[in-house]
């Protein structure tokens, strides 16, 4: 990789914890340069990759993740964590009763912290059976699950999930909904679930986020709950979100440790126990 220019780089002075990155379909140097400039940990996630015909396929993936892909983020200097999920998407075209019974053991390994991405995307009966058995899952593991909703329904779609979880007892504050704008972000903490700030031109731009956080912080008066990621995935991407983000609240004035709560601790208390919560050495 060439060191990105010395004048161009970003300087926000905190460590940051990126919960949420497709990093199979991101290149070496995307992943060096989320190191280069200041992210130490990620928080990999299983997502449609690709079609799925047998439910050997999608182990298959899965075992691919926390196995290769593990290491070659940690070879790009990141520490490296990872959440498996059935997306409806990824569902295997045919039957798959592997999947059900193998899933809790790949979701015991050392190398997963989360169930995720799992998410209906449409308001049907076999989606929300999908939805429905993983949240059932995580319950029984005791695993936090990061929600991708649909693009088209974001709205609609997030808050019945949310009730779907509420029925199901798994504590809120263990489930983060992901790619919330700013019509969401406060609903979702004030029901006590953790709020997933995608960062992304797709989603919400670094200046824009920051002026949502600003107005969050005013209105709900904690950065509890609250976490910034990129959602780096294959476009709409920017491996600089988190920093411009972090530059964008520095200039607004946003106390130090408030930002480092968003992009840091509230990651950590959120995926890791105190085990794993260490910076990795490298």
């Amino acid at each position: 990789m060439s060191e990105p220019d010395a004048s161009s780089r970003e300087q926000p002075g905190l460590r940051i914890f990126d919960p949420h990155v497709r990093s199979d379909i991101r290149t070496d140097d995307d992943l060096k340069n989320l190191a280069y400039f200041e992210t130490e940990q990620i928080v990999t996630t299983a997502h449609p990759r690709r079609p799925f015909e047998r439910a050997e396929d999608l182990l298959d993936y899965f075992e691919w993740l926390i196995e290769d892909e593990h290491r070659r983020i940690e070879r790009c200097g990141l520490g490296a964590h990872v959440a498996l999920g059935v997306l409806p998407e990824a569902r295997p075209t045919r039957r798959h009763p592997e999947v059900w019974t193998e899933l809790p053991e790949l979701l015991a390994r050392d190398e997963v912290v989360a169930l995720g991405e799992v998410g209906a995307w449409e308001d049907s009966d076999e989606h929300w059976e999908l939805f429905e058995r993983q949240i059932r899952m995580a319950v029984e593991l005791d695993l936090p699950v990061i929600v991708t909703p649909p693009r088209g329904l974001r709205v609609n779609m997030t808050y019945k999930m949310m009730l779907r979880i509420e029925e199901y007892a798994l504590p809120p504050e263990r489930v983060m909904m992901n790619y919330l704008d700013e019509r969401m972000v406060e609903a979702v903490v004030r029901d006590g679930f953790v709020a997933g700030i995608s960062v992304n031109p797709e989603d919400l731009p670094p200046k824009r986020a920051a002026d949502v956080i600003m107005e969050i912080l005013e209105t709900v008066g904690s950065a509890e709950r609250i976490v910034l990621n990129s959602a780096l995935r294959a476009a709409g991407s920017d491996v600089l979100g988190i920093p411009k983000t972090i530059a964008a609240l520095q200039e607004r004035g946003l106390d130090a440790e408030i930002i480092r709560q968003l992009v840091y601790d509230n990651s950590v208390e959120l995926f890791l126990d105190d085990s794993t919560a260490q910076s990795p050495s490298f």
